[in-house]
């Protein structure tokens, strides 16, 4: 895409009359292929663009998004995103960032982030992994039935610009998998996934060894048991703990607070984890999926503090949340094509512990490790927490056997406060956590 093109709308619609505008440019480059029980089920190569076209009058936004790049098409685009722009309900918060505020990023600066895989990984490897993936897992002969395995490889290129002076073009590659199975016998038949997002493909790791490993994870399942509803101390291992953080940022994000409906709304500033929990946002990250320089606005990213020293120390918010709840723009804005500018996270992290996951494991009396989470009935509000759950009982610091069909219930107030991190963190997402000890929680079983 030639980037005199994009200006050429932007020129069109400030002569038009309007205040601002921006254009947002999206190009994918998309292989897919999946397995079920060893035959291959898809498989894709596909290629997609797509552009957004912004424009602003009197505090009125409006936004077009085509996959149509014919120019008389675009004339229309820019006609009509005009004509909405002078009708639509005004937003005294909209608009674009001021010139001094938008950040200069040239593609040396970019580079040093490492988003891009280089290798160019083809179909036929592709298809061969996905395979090798799941016939790892379906070896192993209590591996029942399989909802089968998938391989995703994408190179994206975006082009940001917009009339205040923003200019963002970059290229990004994401490799990810997910393979799920089934373990059983005739009395009972449990379920095993993993799945991961890495920036290189080499770093998803060994496909057997996955495929072996979620087979085993499963079969450790079977026979599993419901538990009386209890009080217990509860382990979120570290591929379901990352969800913490995910409430958290749900009611720490700007639009949630504007709106009252969030339990955090009168907290900023104060303690709510305690003093040795350190959680980190960093854009900045090399080679991590949602690092950058600059936000969608233009705004500088940051590495910043969200929990320091048990504290909570920000809101996310974009410009027009950030007007609202009378705070520094944080960097934080985020958008599809298609859409306005939210707040988002990049790469939310929580600080590693002290403690080693299998000692805290000893250490418990009584206990429940959760493995998988399932559903969700949170209200942020007030913080009430209620997530169906599956993992393992343990009994005088023993794991002793599988438990299924529960639910784990408390006020998210209390299990920030009461939290207790081990020092397992792996960074394998957007959003990641070490596993997490909160004691006395509510178990709801049989």
């Amino acid at each position: 895409m030639n980037k005199n093109f994009l200006n050429d709308i932007i020129s069109k619609l400030k002569t038009k009359g309007c205040d601002e505008a921006d254009v947002f440019y999206c190009e994918s480059n998309n292989k897919n292929c999946s397995s079920r029980l060893g035959k291959i089920e898809k498989k894709e190569n596909s290629y997609t663009k797509e552009i957004g076209v912004r424009a602003i009058i009197n505090k009125r936004q409006a936004i077009i998004s085509s996959t149509n790049f014919d120019k008389k098409n675009i004339d229309r685009i820019v006609d009509k995103v005009f004509e909405m722009a002078k009708v639509v309900p005004k937003n005294e918060y909209c608009g674009l960032a001021n010139t001094y505020e938008v950040k200069k990023v040239d593609s040396s600066e970019l580079s040093k982030l490492k988003l891009l895989d280089k290798k160019n990984i083809p179909m036929k490897k592709i298809v061969e992994k996905v395979i090798e993936l799941e016939q790892a897992a379906l070896d192993n002969k209590k591996i029942i039935n399989s909802e089968g395995a998938e391989i995703s490889v994408s190179k994206d290129k975006y082009i940001l610009l917009g009339s205040n002076g923003l200019s963002l073009e970059f290229e990004k590659t994401n490799n990810s998998f997910i393979v799920a199975v089934l373990a059983g016998n005739n009395e009972s038949m449990e379920r095993h996934y993993d799945y991961k997002s890495k920036i290189n493909f080499d770093e998803l790791g060994n496909f057997t060894k996955i495929g072996k490993d979620v087979a085993k994870n499963a079969v450790k399942k079977i026979n599993s048991r419901k538990v009386k509803t209890c009080k217990c101390d509860v382990i979120f291992d570290k591929k379901v703990s990352s969800s913490l953080l995910s409430n958290l940022f749900n009611a720490a994000n700007a639009p949630t607070i504007i709106k009252g409906s969030s339990f955090l709304k009168k907290k900023l500033g104060q303690q709510i984890f305690n003093k040795k929990i350190n959680i980190i946002d960093n854009p900045l990250m090399v080679g991590q999926t949602r690092s950058k320089l600059i936000d969608c606005e233009g705004i500088q990213s940051q590495r910043k503090y969200l929990v320091k020293d048990g504290n909570l120390e920000f809101f996310f918010n974009s410009l027009n949340s950030a007007k609202q709840i009378e705070q520094i723009p944080t960097g934080h804005a985020s958008r599809s094509v298609s859409s306005l500018p939210g707040p988002s996270y990049s790469n939310l992290y929580m600080e590693n512990g002290k403690e080693k996951i299998n000692k805290v494991i000893s250490s418990l009396k009584k206990g429940f490790l959760v493995t998988e989470l399932m559903g969700s009935s949170i209200n942020y509000s007030s913080g009430d927490y209620s997530r169906g759950a599956s993992g393992f009982w343990i009994e005088n610091g023993q794991i002793t056997y599988p438990v299924s069909e529960v639910t784990i219930a408390g006020n998210l107030n209390d299990i920030f406060k009461n939290l207790i991190v081990c020092n397992d963190l792996e960074f394998n997402f957007g959003v990641n956590a070490p596993s997490c000890l909160v004691e006395n929680l509510t178990l709801g079983g049989k």
